[in-house]
């Protein structure tokens, strides 16, 4: 008896002094890398000629898809030019136009009126390389005879001829690039004041 009482107080100091094995430490996810800072482009590069897309066939081109949208477009750059509505409420109107015009482009490539509207659009928010780049489109497909009418009736909007001058290029007027492709766009008229971007009564100073 006191034999085994012996061997248990033997047990129970081994107990005591066994030394317990630590918890290994909780898992955690490995930090995420920082972000790369990315340069955001402000304005788009001066379009090259040579690196023009490949034509589209009529069949390609989505005219409906691309003229609702269009018109949709304008709906909200116009209103976006009201000075009822607050600014959030312009960025997004002016934000939602752009995208439509674009959409529409992307469905049509040839929709003069998206791609005079996007060139309003974007020198609106002063994206001017943008703008010029589309307005030498407009003048790209000036000389089609299933656009010119239409052309010309964007070009006289922008111009001011027998209208206000097109308020939403008011900032590019003084800019070169602006001025000569408005250049490019009096070629073969008597108007003197064709290069100033409107009539004699609103001829800039």
């Amino acid at each position: 008896m006191r034999a085994t009482k012996l061997a248990v107080l033997v047990l129970l100091a081994a107990c005591h002094k066994q030394v317990m094995t630590p918890p290994p430490p909780p898992l955690r996810p490995q930090p995420e890398p920082a972000p790369v800072a990315t340069k955001v482009q402000k304005d788009c590069d001066p379009t090259d000629p040579q690196a023009e897309l490949k034509a589209l066939t009529f069949d390609e081109r989505s005219i409906p898809e691309g003229m609702r949208l269009a018109d949709k477009g304008y709906v909200e750059l116009t209103a976006s030019s009201s000075g009822e509505i607050d600014r959030p409420t312009r960025e997004t109107d002016v934000t939602d136009a752009v995208n439509d015009f674009i959409t529409a482009l992307a469905a049509d490539p040839y929709n003069v009126k998206a791609t005079y509207g996007l060139a309003a659009a974007y020198a609106r928010i002063g994206r001017k390389q943008c703008s010029i780049n589309l307005l030498t489109r407009i003048l790209q497909m000036r000389p089609h005879p299933s656009k010119h009418a239409e052309v010309e009736q964007q070009i006289d909007h922008l111009l001011g001829r027998r209208q206000a001058l097109d308020a939403d290029f008011a900032d590019m007027r003084r800019d070169e690039r602006f001025r000569t492709l408005i250049e490019k766009m009096c070629e073969g008229t008597n108007d003197a004041n064709c290069v100033y971007g409107g009539q004699k009564d609103n001829r800039e100073r």
